[in-house]
This record gives C-alpha cells, sequence and structure tokens, in this order.
C-alpha cells in the first residue's frame, strides 16, 4: 500500500502565541496531530518558524485516500478544531511519498 506525506502549515494567531512558550506548544500541537489518528498518520517533523509551525506527517494511505479522509472523516474534523482551539489556523496538503 502506497503511503503519502500529509503536510500541515498552522498559523499562528499572534494574541494567543505571545503569551505562551511556543516550543512548549509547537510540542502540544504535534502531540494532537499524532493522537488524532495514530492507525493512520504520525508526525515525521515539525518546524516552528516566527508566525507558523511546518508538520510533516507520515500516513499509510494512498494520497486520494487521504484527501477524502481529511475532508469527510470525523477525527480529521475533530483535528482541525482542536488545532484552532490552540490558536493554529490549519491548512493540510497531500504529498506523493518517495520512491
Amino acid at each position: 500500500m502506497a503511503g503519502c506525506y500529509v503536510v500541515m502549515t498552522l498559523l499562528l494567531d499572534p494574541g494567543h502565541w505571545r503569551r505562551h512558550d511556543k516550543g512548549y506548544w509547537a510540542q502540544v500541537i504535534a502531540g494532537a496531530i499524532d493522537d488524532a489518528a495514530p492507525e493512520v498518520m504520525r508526525v515525521d517533523t515539525y518546524e516552528l518558524r516566527e508566525t507558523t509551525l511546518l508538520v510533516r506527517a507520515r500516513a499509510n494511505r494512498p494520497p486520494k485516500a487521504m484527501k477524502k479522509l481529511l475532508r469527510e472523516d470525523e477525527g480529521f474534523l475533530r483535528l482541525r478544531a482542536r488545532l484552532v482551539d490552540l490558536g493554529a489556523d490549519p491548512d493540510f496538503e497531500v504529498e506523493d511519498a518517495p520512491g
């Protein structure tokens, strides 16, 4: 079964994030993503920038199936809501896995 990568660009709410330790909250967000659907997707890397958090997760579903899950699956819809609650505006992009 071919996998893919899900790249999440999370625009951080400056009003929320200014009051908190960004490194800690980056770990919290990466953990929330890992916990959303561990049987489908796991965080591979994350990079904290000034106003964004870039998270790259490895998924064990083909790109087309993963796009459908991100749009329609209850767990991923809850993940989007959770990320917003944590002060991050999420944008999801699916990429083919190399090889």
